[in-house]
Order: structure tokens, then C-alpha cells, then sequence
């Protein structure tokens, strides 16, 4: 056996930093890393029960916070309603987000007269003067940061559903036995 196919492991000190010993020189082009096998099992059964028996119900949710997800720049889902497949295939996606954009915004004008006309505007009237001359790109921000700030109360609101659905049963099964044991 080739003495320069040994291969080892890197030693991890923690589960997310990997620290690998310098034994390599600058002429040897393989490098050796060094780890007991105790350490990795730690480090692995470690991170297996922080994945499956979580104390908050909030606390998935700052587990999920370890990959990063990039937001979309633009999300083509409702195009088809705007665009014949034959448009989608023809016209670039920065000529269709133009036109995307300005049916969206003639649409949101067509329901603020509707909504003016029929009396039901849901804030008082007086309290948009604030938000005059807005621009555009401001409200825009705006806006997705409430979408954001929503989709984060509904992960929530899952996340306590579940916990809530969880407790209930375990209520249940200690209800049981306790109706069994005094049998």
C-alpha cells in the first residue's frame, strides 16, 4: 500500500469549525489530519439531539436560521395569469416584470376607487396624508417587510400549533395511564 493514499481525518473541536492539525509540509502535497473517534461521536449525537428533542417551540426555527436562504429577487408564479405561454417564451423576464408591474399597480389603483367609492376604506382617510409622495421604492420596502414580519408570525404560529398538538397528546397518554393505573 502507497504510503501517500493513508488518509485521517480532520479533528473537530466543534461541531461547526473544523480545526485541522498542521502536520503537512510545503513539499508533501497530501495532508494528514488526526481525530479520535469518540470526538466525532460526541459531536454527532450532540447535533442529532439538538434536531429532535427541542425544549421551545420557537427553538426549530432558530435551528433553521443555519442555512441561509437568499431572498428571490422576483417570483414569476402569477405571470401566467398576465402572460400567454407564448409571451413567457418570447418577451424577457425584465420587459415582463415592466408590464407585470404596472397591471399590478393599475390593479391596486382599480380597488382603492373601488374601496373609495364604496365607503370602506379600512384606515381613515385622514391618516394616509402621511404617505404622500412616498417613494415608491420606500413602499415597496415597506410592504415586503410586512410580508416578511407575516410569514415570520405564521412560522411561529405553526411552530406553537405543533408544540400545542404535542402536549395535548401527551396529556392524553398520561390521562390514560393514570385511568389504567387506577384500575
Amino acid at each position: 500500500m502507497d504510503p501517500s493514499l493513508n488518509y485521517s481525518y480532520p479533528n473537530y473541536n466543534q461541531v461547526d469549525s473544523p480545526a485541522p492539525s498542521s502536520t503537512s509540509s510545503a513539499s508533501d502535497s497530501s495532508t494528514s489530519y488526526a481525530i479520535p473517534s469518540d470526538n466525532l461521536r460526541s459531536c454527532t449525537e450532540k447535533h442529532q439531539k439538538s434536531r429532535t428533542h427541542i425544549a421551545h417551540p420557537y427553538a426549530r426555527l432558530v435551528a433553521k436560521k443555519d442555512e441561509v436562504k437568499r431572498r428571490k429577487i422576483w417570483n414569476h408564479a402569477l405571470e401566467k395569469y398576465i402572460f400567454s405561454p407564448y409571451e413567457i417564451s418570447t418577451i424577457g423576464a425584465p420587459q415582463r416584470r415592466v408590464v407585470y408591474i404596472a397591471s399590478l399597480e393599475n390593479h391596486i389603483d382599480e380597488l382603492h376607487t373601488c374601496m373609495l367609492l364604496g365607503n370602506k376604506w379600512p384606515v381613515p382617510y385622514g391618516e394616509l396624508d402621511a404617505y404622500k409622495g412616498l417613494n415608491s421604492k420606500t413602499a415597496k420596502s415597506m410592504v415586503a417587510g410586512l410580508q416578511h414580519d407575516s410569514s415570520q408570525y405564521k412560522l411561529k404560529l405553526l411552530e406553537l400549533e405543533r408544540a400545542n398538538t404535542d402536549l395535548e397528546k401527551r396529556l392524553r397518554q398520561l390521562k390514560q395511564l393514570a385511568q389504567e393505573a387506577h384500575y
